[in-house]
């Protein structure tokens, strides 16, 4: 097996001879200037500018959000009694108030009275019976509407 040519017949007499072992530790990164950073083979150092700084911005606030509370009553049925249940206006459990218009089963009650013969105001009574009128369920606190039942 051949062994390397010693440094001075490979023609490398006055080539940089790397740091000894020593030298290393004592120094393991080159030393350059302060302020200066070698510039890899082929580029060119082009000097930067500082970032500019920026002017203090105020922070960011959220603007005011209101909050409206409602009550969800999945159990109250309206129908054509009275119930009791609470009022989303003014928050307070009523009992409701009930107001009885005439509806579309009214009117087609009357149509078929008035068909079959009853004349002469027998085919309005079905505008004088609860019974075939809409619901309108009121607070009565403050009358505001809560539901409506319609029979058709």
């Amino acid at each position: 097996m051949a062994s390397a040519p010693p440094l001075e017949t490979a023609g490398l007499v006055g080539s940089p001879q790397p740091p000894s072992y020593e030298e290393a530790m004592i120094h393991p990164y080159p030393q350059y200037p302060p302020g200066a950073v070698p510039a890899p083979h082929g580029y060119a150092m082009v000097p930067q500018q500082p970032y500019p700084t920026h002017a203090p911005v105020p922070p960011i606030t959220s603007p005011v959000v209101s909050v409206q509370t409602i009550y969800v009553q999945p159990g109250t049925v309206f129908g054509d009694q009275p119930v009791q249940t609470r009022c989303p206006v003014c928050t307070q459990i009523v009992v409701t108030r009930l107001e009885f218009n005439s509806g579309a089963l009214a009117w087609l009650t009357c149509a078929a009275l008035s068909i079959f013969g009853c004349f002469y105001g027998c085919c309005l009574i079905p505008f004088c019976v609860d019974g075939l009128k809409d619901a309108t369920h009121h607070c009565s606190n403050c009358n505001s509407v809560l539901g409506i039942y319609k029979r058709l």
